[in-house]
């Protein structure tokens, strides 16, 4: 690495000495240049060796069975990266880099938050872009899981929530998406039920309501997922939201 160092400075001093036609300027580049070289060499590190990528990955594999808690993000997407080029047939890893780097917009969404109320707005645009970037890099994984695979139920109920998220809408697509999940797996009742909100936007009242019934019937009578439903119905404004307790009478 110091090999490195020393050959891009010398052509970056040299370069600058013949463009430059004052000899001050020629003196306080290549005073600059081994001051640099100087501060390398005694606060950095030019004896470490390379760290190929197999190294770094075999390092990180070594952790996944005796601390898997200390992987963050970045090196677990490293890792299913690496599984997706030596099995490109699977699609469980492209599921896997998904779920990270919405993980990372999760993320970044709090601490953007934290930095508007902060009055940080640079860094607040920062994070909102991190965000987007994680969020296109989710749903790109997951679109590469379907492509491998139309089949992983995982990847679309991802998808479908991921899209869901971004837009706070349920189209055509995102319908299909949760229709197809909870087809094969009736026990999704969320996502059964948010199949049917997006026909009610499409205006097939019929379908939705069918839907609608074969989840109701399906849920447990005391468990919180009518609730839920309530809630899903307002906010997309299905049903009138519920009326608030009245003021209370004066007392004589």
């Amino acid at each position: 690495m110091i090999w490195l160092v020393l050959v891009a400075a010398v052509f970056v001093i040299g370069g600058v000495w013949f463009v430059s036609k004052s000899t001050q300027t020629r003196v306080a580049v290549l005073a600059v240049g081994l001051a640099s070289v100087a501060g390398y060499w005694l606060l950095g590190r030019p004896d470490m060796p390379d760290r190929p990528l197999d190294v770094r990955l075999a390092e990180i594999e070594a952790r996944v069975s005796t601390a898997p808690e200390t992987l963050n993000e970045h090196e677990v997407i490293a890792l299913a990266e690496r599984r997706v080029q030596e099995h490109p047939e699977d699609s469980h890893g492209l599921v896997l880099i998904g779920q990270m780097y919405e993980s990372l917009a999760g993320k970044a969404q709090a601490q953007g938050t934290a930095a508007m109320e902060a009055g940080r707005e640079d860094e607040a645009n920062r994070q909102a872009a991190t965000i987007q970037q994680s969020l296109d890099k989710a749903s790109n994984a997951y679109n590469t899981a379907l492509r491998r695979n139309p089949n992983d139920l995982e990847a679309i109920a991802n998808l479908a929530d991921l899209r869901f998220k971004m837009t706070s809408e349920i189209d055509p697509f995102t319908t299909q998406l949760y229709e197809t999940v909870y087809k094969a797996q009736p026990d999704q009742f969320r996502q059964g039920y948010l199949a049917g909100i997006g026909l009610w936007g499409q205006g097939k009242t019929a379908e939705a309501e069918a839907i609608w019934a074969d989840v109701n019937a399906r849920a447990p009578e005391g468990g919180p997922e009518r609730q839920m439903f309530a809630a899903l119905r307002q906010m997309f404004g299905i049903d009138p939201a519920t009326a608030g307790p009245g003021p209370i009478p004066p007392t004589k």
